[in-house]
């Protein structure tokens, strides 16, 4: 966990560090928080996104633009260092995540985020480890491409790796596999980093 995230935090400075962005910083107000996020009383679960009120002010290669993170349970176990980090390098955060899920349930998130106007010009998509365990090959490789429909072309959008365990559901032959899909993709969009 603690690699994925400092492979998230380097690649975002490296990678995003003083270039232009076509959309807009979605500074505007709006609900500080989703207020149809549901925790359900899942324990797997982040608390409800926080959309800052104001931008970051701190100096570095945020330059206090906005970021999405969209993940599963190692970005919920990772979520407050991550989010130190990111506001020590002049980004803005926002975090959606829950345990145990899938590239469906990020889907409804990116769509959510969208219909909130909450859905900024630099997001980190940290995925899919459930998906290498409970669907077909097929259905991932389509789901992500969904995904990146929905986030659209003009957006920087950076896939971190999925990290195998190395057991029985969560092998390294999946996790290959999977990370093969993202650079595929990857490929073919100007606007996706594989990292």
């Amino acid at each position: 966990m603690l690699r994925r995230l400092a492979v998230l935090i380097t690649s975002l400075v490296v990678c995003l560090a003083g270039q232009q962005w076509g959309l807009a910083a979605a500074d505007e107000p709006g609900p500080r928080k989703d207020p149809q996020w549901s925790t359900g009383g899942d324990a797997r679960a982040c608390s409800g996104p926080i959309w800052p009120a104001s931008l970051n002010t701190t100096s570095g290669p945020g330059q206090g633009r906005r970021v999405l993170v969209i993940g599963d349970s190692l970005t919920r176990n990772g979520r407050k260092p991550l989010k130190r980090a990111l506001r020590a390098d002049g980004w803005t955060p926002t975090v959606r995540c829950f345990g145990g899920k899938r590239l469906d349930w990020a889907i409804a998130q990116a769509k959510r985020a969208k219909a909130l106007d909450q859905l900024p010009a630099t997001v980190v998509v940290a995925i899919g480890t459930n998906d290498m365990r409970w669907i077909d090959r097929g259905t991932t490789a389509s789901r992500m491409k969904e995904l990146m429909r929905v986030l659209g072309p003009k957006r920087t959008v950076m896939w971190v790796d999925t990290y195998a365990s190395g057991g029985d559901r969560f092998t390294r032959e999946k996790q290959r596999w999977f990370n093969r899909q993202v650079a595929q993709i990857a490929a073919d969009r100007n606007n996706l980093h594989h990292i």
